[in-house]
C-alpha cells in the first residue's frame, strides 16, 4: 500500500510552505475530540498548535501530528481522529481536475455526505446523518435538525400548545 499520510517535522518545514499555509482555511478543533474521517481529496495541513492521533482504518500504525508539523494526506485515507490537545491548523484541499467537490457536511459517525439533511449536536460540534441519528436518538437528544446546513422547521409540523396551569 502506498503511504497515504506524510508528516514532516517542524525543523524540516520550509518557510515557503509556512507562508503559503497562511492563505488556507484555518480550523480550530474546539471541543471536537474523536471523529472518523474519509479523505475524498488530498489535504495539506500546517499545524499551528495542538496534537492529534490519527488511527488508519486499514490497521496501519497510528500517526501523531503536532504543532509545527506539515501534514499531507492523500485521497483515500480513512482514519479515526483523536484530538489529544486542542488543534488550530491551516488546511487546504487539493481537488483533481474535474472531480466533484467533497461534501460540505459529512456525518461525524459514518462519514457519509449529509448536506441535504443532518442533525447538529452543538456541544460536541458534530453533524449526524439521519441514519446514525435514528440509531441513537437518545444520545443526540437536543440536536438541531438541519437541511443544507440551515436549521429546519417542518412546515407540516404544528407548534405545540402550552398548557395553562391554574395558580
Amino acid at each position: 500500500m502506498d503511504k497515504l499520510i506524510t508528516v514532516v517535522p517542524p525543523k524540516d518545514v520550509t518557510d515557503e510552505y509556512k507562508t503559503e499555509a497562511k492563505s488556507w482555511t484555518k480550523w480550530d478543533s474546539k471541543s471536537r475530540k474523536k471523529f472518523p474521517y474519509k479523505y475524498a481529496a488530498e489535504e495539506r495541513i500546517f499545524m499551528l498548535e495542538g496534537q492529534a492521533e490519527l488511527t488508519p482504518d486499514d490497521g496501519s500504525p497510528m500517526v501523531t501530528i503536532s504543532k509545527g508539523d506539515q501534514v499531507i494526506i492523500q485521497k483515500g485515507f480513512e482514519c479515526k481522529w483523536k484530538v489529544t490537545k486542542r488543534i488550530k491548523k491551516y488546511y487546504t484541499v487539493i481537488m483533481e481536475e474535474g472531480a466533484p467537490e467533497p461534501p460540505a457536511i459529512a456525518c461525524d459517525v459514518c462519514s457519509e455526505d449529509c448536506v441535504a439533511e443532518s442533525y447538529f449536536v452543538a456541544k460536541e460540534e458534530q453533524d449526524i446523518c439521519p441514519k446514525c441519528f435514528n440509531k441513537e436518538k437518545k444520545k443526540y437528544a437536543g440536536a438541531e435538525h438541519q437541511k443544507e446546513g440551515v436549521k429546519w422547521i417542518d412546515p407540516e409540523e404544528k407548534p405545540k400548545k402550552k398548557r395553562k396551569t391554574k395558580k
